[in-house]
């Protein structure tokens, strides 16, 4: 269910709870709003990713423009089938016969009562008598419609300002799309605004919304507003506002790292941290509601290319073209091209900037909900098999690309044994000595400790002295505690390289 089901009308309580960052948008929502009052109609569009904030940002406007003497008017999209054409129109009508007077609603509806009693029945039980509409072919009947509810707006807007607000208008019908585009022509010289919010993706892969998006782009009233992430001073507000207590710096640019901002994304996993009795330490998790979020968008997807895409998810954040269609063996290069395109078209993969033929999730959540979607052992042999192919592609000279090697022979541990994470991990620590980060080379290192080598001991060179890791029955023994900490100290360039990956 869409941010707009759950909430069809701005939420109660103070103006300024839960709300933060937008100031940009909003005050340029404001001056729009401001444009309308004085009688140049606008139209704005608030788009971008699930979870993003536009439904929220939508809300705060309304309840501003509401102390500014604006009345509301709040429509839906429904997003599954048997959803009547005009739906998110007949709903913000509805609203709006139920709470006028029947007389100053007379006067508004005016000459096109007819029409418009047959897009909104209440309208007959509201007024009474009401006339049947005049036989005519489909074109005209839909042509009188138009003009009927765009001249009752326009004069309703005389009598009080309006916003009309319309949510998920990538789920509209088509009908519904072709009356916006008719009334955002007729405004010019009206109190309304219109605001309207979409999700890019959905919003690409329908030709009549990206139809009606190109002709309101056209329009001088219309303002796209593209929501991006919060920015980190946000991030902390919003977590003061969420978990009633501050952030610190470390776990702030955590939680900015791990959702991008996405307001809805951050939310979630601050309640997970709060259920779990946490403030942040250890490793942030998926929750349930960003699962559920991200998955609604990946059942779009053809089987095929969820596949491909849970394969590039174990390589990290970005993967290259090449490397792919290697690990995939059973998918010729066309097939594979498509099947990006596809995730291309869904906005689930972007091309990386700068880089021919590398690819990259759009949000590293994404790529997590993949990937945990695997089991363990087909995960640990993914590692093993895409280790493989980068050794191949990599090389003679595999030097600049150690961390990455020894984090996917790290997690291939249990089914490779530890000789190239050792040999990698050296590698890594050599090229970067003294760089402190902790993330790959600890991966690996949890790897060594929960693998079983029954009897072995291995021995690092590291700079003048060799030290022994132990198998896990010794974990806690003195030298396997020596050698986390040797190459704790000359390896932490590879955890940078790693975390710069998986985003």
């Amino acid at each position: 269910m869409s941010e707009s089901q759950q909430n069809p009308a701005p939420p109660a309580g103070p103006e300024d709870r839960g709300f933060v960052g937008r100031s940009r948008e909003m005050d340029l929502l404001r001056a729009a709003l401001a444009e309308a009052k004085d009688g140049r109609g606008q139209v704005a569009l608030l788009s971008g990713e699930p979870g993003i904030g536009k439904t929220r940002t939508a809300q705060e406007l309304a309840r501003y423009a509401e102390t500014q003497g604006f009345r509301l008017l709040w429509g839906w999209c429904y997003d599954g089938e048997g959803a009547p054409p005009y739906w998110p129109w007949a709903g913000l009508f509805r609203t709006y016969v139920q709470q006028t007077e029947p007389d100053l609603l007379r006067g508004q509806i005016g000459p096109g009562i007819a029409d418009i009693a047959g897009l909104v029945p209440e309208v007959g039980d509201k007024l009474g008598d009401v006339p049947e509409p005049t036989q005519v072919d489909p074109e005209q009947s839909r042509f009188r419609l138009f003009e009927a509810v765009s001249s009752f707006l326009k004069r309703a807007a005389a009598d009080e300002p309006l916003l009309l607000v319309l949510d998920d208008i990538h789920w509209a019908d088509e009908p519904s799309l072709l009356l916006l585009r008719f009334i955002a022509r007729q405004i010019d010289d009206s109190r309304l605004m219109i605001v309207l919010t979409s999700r890019e993706a959905e919003a690409a892969g329908n030709p009549t919304v990206t139809e009606t998006l190109a002709q309101l782009s056209r329009l001088p009233a219309f303002r796209r507003h593209i929501l991006g992430g919060l920015e980190i001073d946000d991030v902390r507000l919003f977590f003061r506002s969420e978990a009633g207590q501050d952030a610190d710096a470390d776990l702030a640019q955590s939680l900015l790292a791990h959702t991008e901002g996405n307001p809805f994304f951050l939310g979630e996993v601050i309640r997970l941290l709060a259920s779990q009795g946490r403030h942040g330490q250890g490793e942030l998790g998926l929750p349930q509601g960003v699962r559920e979020v991200i998955g609604q968008r990946l059942r779009r997807l053809s089987d095929r290319c969820i596949q491909a895409l849970t394969t590039a998810s174990v390589v990290g954040r970005d993967f290259d073209f090449r490397m792919l269609g290697t690990v995939l063996e059973d998918f010729s290069e066309i097939d594979l091209l498509e099947l990006l395109d596809e995730a291309l078209e869904a906005r689930l993969v972007e091309d990386t900037p700068g880089r021919s033929d590398r690819y990259q999730f759009t949000h590293a959540l994404v790529q997590q909900t993949l990937s945990e979607s695997l089991s363990a052992s087909r995960k640990v042999r993914l590692h093993a098999r895409i280790g493989e192919v980068l050794e191949t592609l990599y090389g003679n000279r595999p030097e600049n690309h150690a961390a990455e090697l020894a984090h996917h022979f790290s997690q291939a541990a249990p089914v490779l044994g530890i000789e190239k994470l050792v040999h990698y991990a050296l590698m890594a620590a050599h090229r970067r000595p003294g760089h402190c980060g902790q993330r790959g080379i600890l991966s690996g290192h949890r790897t060594v400790e929960g693998h079983d080598h029954p009897g072995r001991r291995e021995r690092l060179s590291t700079g003048d002295r060799r030290v022994p890791i132990q198998p896990p029955e010794d974990s806690g023994r003195p030298g396997h505690r020596r050698a986390r900490r040797a190459v704790r100290g000359r390896g932490h360039g590879l955890g940078d390289a790693q975390a710069r990956r998986n985003g």
